[in-house]
């Protein structure tokens, strides 16, 4: 007897931890067990483990084994007095089963497009070199005072000027969460910050602070190098995970692109009057007056 399609819709879901799974197991038809005349294959029995071991193959007990297959079989007994109460038929649960049914059909895609079209050694030794040759060569060590106003900013910096505490002065007058730390902001490299501090740190030396305020959009800084060292490069091999699943990303986003701009897809413009229609012709809302008019 075939097994009822809106049984399988319904562990479909489940089935979708699957694409995380590296291995591939045999085909598989040796019934478990039959309810009602539907039979529970071995393959069922193992993508069901999978579901339960978060996509991984493992092996099993007696015992293990016969409580997850019991499982199986009261999920299909649920399933099919579902069918019989016509809860198939709910327009809720055919779109959540249709949903499913095609969410594992697009994955078992990806994870066949990937196992054909695989990243190779040579690309990620060639995009670890494009990454390793932009990398900043320095690090810093600075701190900051981060004020609203330029002429605040000047007002400390004249106070610097007269031998006042750098740290104690971004306790006292700072605006940001390093203000408890006096201002330090520890090591970082120029692309983690704005362009304007990057630019301001980059032309001072260790010691020294900036003699005018540093406009950004987060405010006004006055910044102090404390340091600079080499900047680390990661090994080849502490990036390769992160570089291959970066580009198996690159390469399913344009092969769903190339599937996508070949599909003839409508989207019907929502009628006048309609709920969608009247949430995309209303006007955004608008922020309050922080001056209180």
């Amino acid at each position: 007897m075939r097994t009822s399609r809106s049984r399988l819709l319904l562990i479909a879901g489940a089935l979708l931890m699957l694409v995380a799974c590296n291995g591939k197991s045999k085909d598989d038809s040796t019934v478990l067990a039959t309810v009602n005349g539907t039979p529970i294959t071995n393959n069922m029995f193992r993508a069901y483990v999978r579901t339960l071991a978060g996509g991984r193959d493992v092996k099993l007990t007696e015992q293990q084994h016969q409580q997850v297959l019991d499982r199986l079989i009261d999920m299909t007994v649920l399933a099919q007095e579902a069918e019989k109460t016509g809860l198939d038929k709910d327009s809720k649960v055919a779109a959540e089963l249709l949903v499913q049914h095609e969410g594992l059909l697009a994955q078992s895609l990806v994870r066949d497009y990937l196992d054909k079209h695989p990243v190779t050694d040579a690309d990620v030794k060639a995009e670890y070199a494009e990454r390793t040759k932009n990398m900043p060569s320095e690090e810093y060590h600075a701190r900051h005072i981060l004020v609203s106003s330029e002429k605040l900013a000047k007002n400390i910096i004249a106070q610097l000027n007269k031998g006042a505490d750098f740290a104690k002065l971004a306790k006292k007058y700072s605006s940001d969460g390093s203000k408890r730390q006096g201002g330090d902001l520890g090591w970082f490299s120029p692309d983690q910050m704005v362009p304007e501090f990057s630019k301001a740190v980059e032309q001072l030396k260790k010691g020294q602070y900036t003699r005018t305020p540093v406009h950004t959009q987060f405010g006004w800084h006055v910044i102090k190098l404390e340091g600079t060292r080499a900047a680390p490069t990661p090994s080849l091999d502490s990036a390769r995970q992160e570089i291959e699943n970066e580009l198996k990303g690159k390469h399913v986003e344009a092969y769903v692109k190339g599937l996508r701009d070949t599909a003839k897809v409508n989207i019907p413009t929502p009628a006048a009057g309609s709920s969608a229609a009247a949430a995309k012709a209303a006007p955004a809302p608008q922020p309050a007056d922080k001056g209180g008019k």
